[in-house]
């Protein structure tokens, strides 16, 4: 009919456009044009795997996973299983991310079942006519995943080097790079530490160089990255973070669950470095996009980290962050554990990384967690639990030889020598242990450190060097704006405890920075009700507080723990 436009004349040039958009990285107004296009006339299996691409990237998880399906279908009908794999690969690994593994288990095996079906012989080595089917490489990868979770770490790293084999015979990058980073992550969760970095690196210059396609390129930065952070690798995760960045930052749009788990890892490393306000904003926007999508898993890694920069702002949103990370599914210790101990719930916080520490069976996470069991059993004043937990970071060292793992275990001994009364140990490991946070330019770790060597210095009668200590402390805090350890660093400032022969213990009475804080305000007439106003604590935590101090000052009334306190000089006069 004259003067009605054919709907289908434009079909071509408007796949053309959708093309060239996914080829310059504009995933958004990709995945927007082939779903248009998709509407008037279906889409083939190429132009369905780049629209799967961009929606995953995108985050827009049902869209990939339903084209993905289509995609598959497609390739299995006619007849090029190889592809079909891989297909099946992403679906699978689309599934996991959101944390639905019985559909994923379902996949995996289903491309078992496809592979028995293109075997001519229908046996255990599937086969096309060129040969072994190239991308059963990718059931291998599936295979390893659960290998790793289930800590068989050198059977995954076996799986993994055929599958990275499998994937440079045949010229396939994504593959061989996939599992090489695998393969490096596995090695490095068995202990070969060394092995394990020379394969994250190897993978690291495909991925730099941008041999792999965007969505595994994504992918596989987040992968090498944890496993750096993991194994206490700083140095590594920030060269290479250094390396992808420029492209993060030069990309339109920054959503989905692939790139948003990037920014998650590149914020860690902001925070540990000092930049707050760059992480503070960089994690608030990843959460705001994952909090109700796709990908529900990194949503909750994002929000731990969230939880983790605001306990140490002192906002009250941390408590929310850390609910908000359990939901989905994320451990929330050390964190919360040292959220309590900032808020005086001391009981709450030996209970929390107690129990994670019996769950953590991975030998990575039990080395995330004992610095924070270190402090926090030193604040309750248990100090045999405290050295337990600083020798366990020592068993670490000869596998996990970085100069992060010497740190703690320097600054973990030194805190419990201090303790002690063993304050000339406890100086020389501290100071070995700042002098290695200023090489890795870790300011809040710095400052951290030089509280406990200026509490040290006082033991030694050194109030000058003591004082010098703690306001270089107060002003990294200040600048970080870290403000409960600027709080605490004030009080110290006030006080200045007469030691005895008998050592720090002795010198404040076992008693915890925070029943220090509860004393202070005992000894001005201050009730327990006020003393819960002004510290933001509840009326039960202060009156465990005053009964702990009664009983280390063995006194039985406010009255004589205040004179014992001014008399000891444990607070000001």
């Amino acid at each position: 009919m004259m003067g009605l436009e054919d709907p289908m004349s434009d079909v071509g040039s408007r796949l053309k456009r959708a093309r060239r958009l996914h080829g310059e990285e504009r995933w958004v107004e990709a995945c927007d044009a082939f779903v248009a296009v998709d509407e008037v006339e279906p889409l083939g299996a190429e132009d369905l795997e780049l629209l799967a691409e961009s929606a995953q990237i995108m985050g827009r998880g049902e869209l990939a996973v339903a084209t993905l399906r289509r995609a598959y279908e497609a390739r299995v009908a006619s007849g090029d299983v190889d592809r079909a794999l891989t297909i099946g690969f992403w679906l699978w690994q689309a599934l996991v991310i959101n944390g639905e593994f019985s559909r994923a288990g379902g996949w995996a095996a289903l491309m078992r079942d496809q592979m028995g079906r293109a075997s001519p012989d229908g046996g255990a080595e599937p086969s096309t006519a060129d040969g072994p089917i190239e991308d059963s490489g990718w059931l291998l990868v599936t295979e390893a995943y659960g290998l790793i979770g289930s800590g068989r770490y050198e059977e995954a790293g076996g799986v993994l080097e055929l599958a990275a084999r499998l994937g440079a015979s045949r010229a396939n990058t994504d593959l061989r790079v996939f599992a090489t980073t695998m393969w490096g992550r596995a090695l490095v969760k068995a202990g070969r530490l060394g092995e394990g970095l020379a394969r994250l690196d190897e993978a690291m210059l495909a991925i730099v160089d941008r041999d792999t396609t965007p969505r595994a390129t994504s992918m596989l930065y987040c992968g090498a990255i944890a496993t750096c952070l993991e194994a206490h690798e700083w140095g590594r995760a920030r060269e290479w973070t250094l390396a992808l960045g420029g492209w993060l930052d030069e990309l339109p749009h920054q959503s989905g669950v692939y790139l948003g788990n990037c920014r998650i890892y590149r914020s860690q490393l902001w925070c540990i470095g000092g930049d707050w306000p760059q992480a503070l904003h960089e994690l608030g926007d990843v959460c705001g996009d994952l909090r109700l999508g796709f990908g529900q898993r990194v949503a909750g890694h994002a929000f731990y980290e969230l939880g983790e920069l605001h306990r140490l702002l002192g906002d009250p949103e941390a408590d929310q962050d850390y609910r908000r990370a359990r939901d989905r599914g994320a451990e929330v210790q050390p964190g919360l554990a040292l959220l309590r101990l900032s808020q005086g719930e001391t009981a709450s916080a030996v209970a929390g990384i107690r129990r994670a520490l019996v769950e953590a069976t991975d030998p990575l996470a039990r080395l995330g967690l004992l610095p924070a069991c270190v402090q926090i059993m030193l604040e309750a004043g248990d100090l045999e639990a405290a050295g337990s937990a600083a020798e366990e970071i020592a068993s670490f060292v000869t596998t996990y030889d970085t100069p992060v793992v010497r740190a703690e275990l320097a600054q973990a001994r030194g805190a419990v020598a201090l303790a002690a009364g063993d304050v000339d140990t406890a100086l020389s490991l501290l100071r070995t242990a700042a002098r290695t946070w200023r090489e890795l330019e870790a300011p809040h770790a710095v400052a951290s450190v030089t509280v406990l060597v200026a509490q040290a210095c006082r033991v030694l009668h050194d109030d000058e060097a003591a004082e010098a200590e703690l306001e270089s402390a107060r002003e990294t805090f200040a600048r970080l704006g870290a403000l409960p350890d600027v709080r605490r660093v004030e009080v110290l400032q006030h006080r200045t405890p007469v030691p005895s022969s008998t050592g720090a213990g002795a010198a404040t009475h076992a008693l915890t920075t925070r029943e220090l804080e509860v004393l202070a305000l005992v000894a001005e007439g201050a009730s327990n009700h006020e003393i819960a106003r002004r510290l933001f604590l509840s009326a039960r935590t202060v009156d465990r507080h005053v009964s702990n101090i009664f009983d280390k000052l063995g006194v039985r009334s406010r009255t004589a723990a205040a004179a014992m306190a001014i008399r000891s000089r444990l607070v000001g006069a």
